[in-house]
């Protein structure tokens, strides 16, 4: 099974990066919200504008999704960085798990993730490395 962790790595990259990647289409929920406050609106609009406060809960609401999708990106990248290292194993599951919320690509990343970090010779691995750089 260690022969799979160089490959886990390079899932966990280019997942990490899609998740970074899909994460900017947040940011149309902002663009929405600054446009629905917008002049624009409340000058064209035919009837009664929409309320005020729709706007700037598109414009809360997008931030707050795009941190979270970002943030769930990035660890998602610092773990492929943890496996190509042999560390952190720990951070690496809880990173698995949380990408087995997002299906199916998610899901299966996750699956394999734990499958290969709980094999003997995996785990020996991890702990050699932790014993070199100790002694």
């Amino acid at each position: 099974m260690k022969r799979h962790l160089s490959t886990l790595s390079m899932l966990h990259y280019v997942y990490g990066a899609f998740v970074c990647v899909g994460g900017f289409f947040a940011l149309g929920l902002i663009f929405l919200g600054g446009f629905l406050n917008s002049d624009f609106i409340a000058e064209n609009s035919q009837g009664q504008p929409p309320p005020a406060w729709l706007g700037g809960f598109f414009e809360v609401f997008g931030w707050v999704l795009f941190v979270f999708i970002e943030l769930w990106g990035i660890l998602t990248l610092l773990s492929g960085s943890w496996i190509s290292k042999r560390k952190n194993r720990t951070g690496s599951q809880v990173v698995a798990a949380f990408n087995c919320l997002n299906i199916p690509f998610g899901i299966a990343l996750g699956i394999f993730t734990f499958v290969v970090l709980n094999d003997e010779e995996v785990k020996g691995e991890y702990a050699g490395l932790q014993r070199s750089v100790i002694v």
